[in-house]
């Protein structure tokens, strides 16, 4: 007779229901500037990508062209020694740059037999807020912290 009124218990309580709920969100909240720090990172590499793919172009117009640098970064893309328009635009900048109006600061003039720790190409000042890439004659790039 005990069998007829057996009530089955289906789902979540109230209370277990907002246990999970408030877990979840703690989660989240405790999670959230992992994920900040992580995006942060990989936009800092993806740019240092992007000056390698400049600094390789700007050597081998040089190789061609009598250890001379192109006039600016647009004739690397026009001349085929970077083969997409994406490398003038760094991932943190807040407007995508393009052989126009590129996220990187070029200075032409020079050549091959300019000092290697001369600075042909950097970050704009508005790319990343803790510092900036440098890239060298040499084909180095560092990462400058900016002053506070």
């Amino acid at each position: 007779m005990g069998k007829f009124f057996e009530i089955k218990k289906t789902g979540f309580t109230l209370t277990e229901l907002t246990f999970v709920v408030l877990f979840i969100g703690i989660f989240i909240v405790l999670l959230a500037p992992f994920v900040s720090k992580i995006r942060h990172k990989a936009k800092i590499i993806a740019c240092e990508e992007n000056l390698q793919k400049i600094g390789l172009g700007l050597d081998l117009y040089a190789s061609e062209n009598q250890g001379k640098f192109p006039p600016d970064l647009n004739e690397l893309l026009k001349s085929g020694y970077v083969a997409d328009e994406k490398v003038f635009d760094c991932p943190s900048s807040p407007h995508i740059g393009s052989t126009k109006e590129p996220d990187y600061t070029y200075t032409a003039g020079y050549t091959i037999l300019s000092p290697s720790d001369t600075v042909i190409v950097c970050d704009d000042v508005v790319n990343h807020k803790d510092g900036k890439h440098v890239l060298y004659i040499s084909g180095d790039i560092k990462w400058e912290e900016r002053m506070r």
